[in-house]
């Protein structure tokens, strides 16, 4: 069973960064540490799969706009769909505060699944501890949910009716 946990980052985020460590550091070799200064002001969310944190991300505010970011799954609990849930939730919690904008720095390979949400390129690619990242953003208007997320209880009723009628398969 799926459930989830929001970590305020002045609390123990030992499973969000231990998540991090495993994805960023080991499996994709990122050139630094994933741990920043920017994990003790962010909400840090972890899903667990009965009992086990398979997922994590983060949200924040840069001081300009809201940001999502640090987002992973761990590579056994991939393709099943717990990528999407985790940004279902993230895109909630991050709406909740009424943004204008939402950004996110995406790996240049994760921008297909960003885009599925709605979210445009904002930028040049750049380097983000040797792996090629864009920034992307995304706003009420151009969010997207697609419709494999709809199985989430309450998710749609957040949302404006013109984003749950956009939504795509």
């Amino acid at each position: 069973m799926l459930t989830n946990k929001w970590i305020a980052g002045t609390c123990d985020i030992s499973e969000p960064l231990a998540l991090r460590e495993a994805v960023f550091t080991r499996e994709q070799n990122a050139s630094e540490p994933d741990q920043d200064s920017l994990d003790a002001q962010a909400l840090h969310l972890v899903l667990y799969d009965d009992g086990r944190p398979v997922a994590t991300g983060r949200i924040y505010h840069d001081g300009r706009s809201w940001r999502i970011g640090r987002c992973c799954v761990e590579a056994q609990s991939r393709g099943q769909g717990i990528g999407d849930l985790l940004m279902k939730l993230l895109l909630l919690k991050t709406f909740s505060y009424n943004p204008t904008v939402i950004r996110i720095h995406a790996q240049q390979q994760a921008a297909p699944f960003y885009a599925r949400y709605g979210f445009t390129a904002a930028g040049e690619p750049f380097d983000e501890s040797g792996i090629a990242h864009v920034e992307m953003t995304v706003d009420k208007e151009t969010l997207k949910i697609p419709s494999a997320c709809g199985r989430v209880k309450g998710f749609y009723d957040f949302f404006e009716p013109a984003a749950a009628a956009g939504t795509e398969d």
